[in-house]
């Protein structure tokens, strides 16, 4: 139980940094400055690891999910640092989901 909800936490993480890649591209999209370009790689890694999020609701894996979950929470809090120059709502939300993905993966791993 503890380790599909993880997985769903982590999905919805990589969700979350995938919708602000996404609307940094499309803010970006027909221009050629640093900022598109930096758009553009930070939806790459985005997919990429929403894709591997996936496979965690596919494949059981304690270590792939451990892994991914670490970074996924990492990821999401450094998003809220970001996100304090901008809004609450950037803040608030990355933060909330980072913590929540800690608090799951370390209830996980201490059953």
């Amino acid at each position: 139980m503890l380790y599909q909800l993880c997985a769903i936490i982590t999905a919805i993480s990589t969700a979350v940094s995938l919708g602000f890649a996404a609307q940094a591209y499309w803010q970006t999209r027909s221009s050629q400055t640093a900022a598109a370009t930096n758009a553009r790689y930070a939806l790459s890694r985005s997919a990429a690891l929403a894709i591997a999020a996936l496979g965690l609701l596919v494949f059981h894996s304690p270590e792939y999910l451990t892994a991914l979950a670490v970074a996924m929470t990492f990821v999401q809090l450094f998003d809220g640092v970001i996100g304090r120059r901008i809004s609450t709502f950037k803040t608030v939300g990355p933060t909330l989901t980072g913590v929540a993905n800690a608090i799951v993966l370390a209830l996980y791993l201490m059953q």
